[in-house]
C-alpha cells in the first residue's frame, strides 16, 4: 500500500496510505453531500456511539500526592521559605485547593469537555474499503458508497488529525502531570481494541465558536475526490445516478 509522510498544520507529521475511504449510504440525504456539494462533514464526538470515545476518565492526585505537589511547588515560588513554612503552605493548599475536591473538580471538567465537544469535529475515515464489516454497518449492508479521498491534499484543507490507535486497556488522562496536547492525543487518538476491524484515521478541527451544522461541512477542493466505489447490492438506479454525477462534476474520480 502506497502511503505518504503528511505534514499537519502545527507541523507534526505521520504517516498514512495514499488513499484514505469513507463509508457512507447513499439513501442518507446529509451523505450525499460529498458528491453534491463536495464537502465533508466533522461531527461534534458527542453523537459517537462510543461512550469512551473523545471521553477518557481523568485521574487526580489523592490527598498524599498533593502534599508533595504543593510542597514541591513552595520551593519554586518560595524560595526563602523554611522547610517548615514549606511543609505549612502544602499542608494548607493540598487541603483549600479545588485539586482537594475531585467530585466538585469532576464536575467542572464535565462541564468544559462538553462546552469543548460543541466545538470541536471529527471525521472518521479507514484505509481499508474492502471491508465487510463496514460495508454493514456503515454502507447500509453494501447498498451504500465508499469514497476514496487524497490522504495529503485532505489533510491539508482540515488541517489536522492522525492514526488511531487501539489499546486492550484505554489510558487514563493525568490531570496534572499530561499537558494539553499529552490530553489530546489519549482523548482524541485512543480506541479500545474491539473496534480495530476499522483501521481508523481521524481528520479533526477545533473552532472558536460552536459552529453551526453547514459550517461543519468542510468544503473540499475537487482533486481531494478520488475514487468511488459501489456497494454491490446498490440498486441499479442509484448507480446510474451516481455514474452520471461524478462523470459530470468529478472527471478523473475512479469509479469502482
Amino acid at each position: 500500500m502506497e502511503r505518504y509522510n503528511i505534514t499537519l498544520t502545527d507541523g507534526s507529521k505521520f504517516e498514512s496510505p495514499r488513499i484514505l475511504y469513507k463509508y457512507r449510504d447513499w439513501d442518507d440525504e446529509n451523505h450525499r453531500k460529498i458528491l453534491h456539494e463536495n464537502s465533508i462533514y466533522l461531527a461534534s464526538p458527542k453523537s459517537f456511539e462510543d461512550n469512551m470515545d473523545c471521553n477518557l476518565p481523568e485521574v487526580f492526585p489523592k490527598r498524599e500526592e498533593l502534599k508533595k505537589i504543593f510542597y514541591k511547588k513552595s520551593r519554586e515560588i518560595n524560595p526563602t521559605f523554611s522547610r517548615q513554612e514549606h511543609r505549612k503552605f502544602a499542608d494548607y493548599w493540598s487541603k483549600k485547593s479545588p485539586l482537594a475536591h475531585p467530585s466538585q473538580l469532576a464536575l467542572l471538567i464535565d462541564d468544559f469537555n462538553k462546552q469543548f465537544n460543541d466545538r470541536f469535529g471529527v471525521c472518521s475515515l479507514t484505509a481499508d474499503p474492502n471491508n465487510d464489516a463496514m460495508w454493514d454497518k456503515y454502507a447500509n449492508n453494501h447498498k451504500g458508497i465508499c469514497f476514496g479521498f487524497d490522504a495529503d491534499k485532505l489533510f491539508s484543507v482540515v488541517g489536522g488529525g492522525g492514526e488511531v490507535i487501539y489499546a486492550d486497556t484505554l489510558p487514563e488522562i493525568d490531570f496534572i502531570n499530561d499537558d494539553f496536547t499529552k490530553k489530546h492525543v489519549k482523548n482524541t487518538f485512543f480506541k479500545e481494541q474491539k473496534w480495530n476491524f476499522e483501521k481508523e484515521y481521524r481528520l479533526h478541527k477545533f473552532w472558536e465558536n460552536t459552529p453551526t451544522q453547514s459550517e461543519r461541512n468542510i468544503a473540499l477542493p475537487e482533486e481531494c475526490l478520488v475514487e468511488v466505489i459501489l456497494g454491490k447490492n446498490m440498486s441499479e438506479e442509484y448507480k446510474q445516478e451516481i455514474i452520471q454525477l461524478v462523470r459530470k462534476k468529478y472527471p478523473n474520480v475512479t469509479i469502482k
